[in-house]
């Protein structure tokens, strides 16, 4: 993302976000969605993005994806701002930005847990709540996946940050440690 994506990007994602916060809306899972289906559907990009077509039609484009998503009108309403400006190629970045004050609002971190064997729902709540305990935060979103390479434990990133609880990796450890020269001796 260019800086002045960015820029333009937590503009619009702070105005709706400081909106929503101010109507009471929870607007952060129709931003995914639209972002979702943006991402997923390159034709519906190419359309809204294309300055052959007009304006009018590409808001009926995304007044018919409102309908079928039964989206806010507020977030409609920026949709259309956005294709009003020339900026809603700027979208994904946007939703990504909206979702970064949505989690900071909610005190909310999403986690990715590599597992060597399938966590039940009694570990992964123990998980979520020795994450809760370390982070501070009052939410945590844990996607699992299974990576048997691990041989046992499992591997949890957090926003960059790695805990590594995994046999894979104390045995890399370990065998660093030993490899190191020893100053004892």
């Amino acid at each position: 993302m260019s800086p002045m994506q960015s820029t333009v990007a937590k503009r619009y994602a702070q105005a709706l976000f400081e909106l929503a916060r101010d109507k009471k809306l929870e607007l952060e899972p129709q931003m995914a969605a639209v972002a979702a289906i943006w991402n997923a559907e390159p034709l519906l990009s190419r359309v809204l993005t294309d300055p052959r077509w007009p304006v009018e039609r590409k808001k009926s484009v995304l007044h018919s994806l409102a309908e079928q998503l039964n989206l806010d009108t507020y977030l409609l309403n920026t949709l259309n701002l956005l294709l009003d400006k020339g900026r809603i190629g700027h979208l994904p970045a946007v939703a990504a930005q909206y979702r970064i004050l949505d989690d900071l609002h909610n005190r909310r971190i999403r986690a990715q847990c590599r597992s060597a064997t399938a966590l039940d729902e009694q570990q992964q709540e123990q998980l979520k709540a020795k994450l809760a305990s370390l982070t501070g935060a009052r939410e945590i979103e844990l996607s699992v996946v299974i990576d048997p390479d691990l041989v046992a434990g499992f591997v949890v990133n957090i926003e960059g940050k790695i805990i590594d609880g995994s046999l894979k990796g104390r045995l890399e450890r370990m065998g660093r440690k030993l490899a190191q020269p020893s100053h004892g001796s």
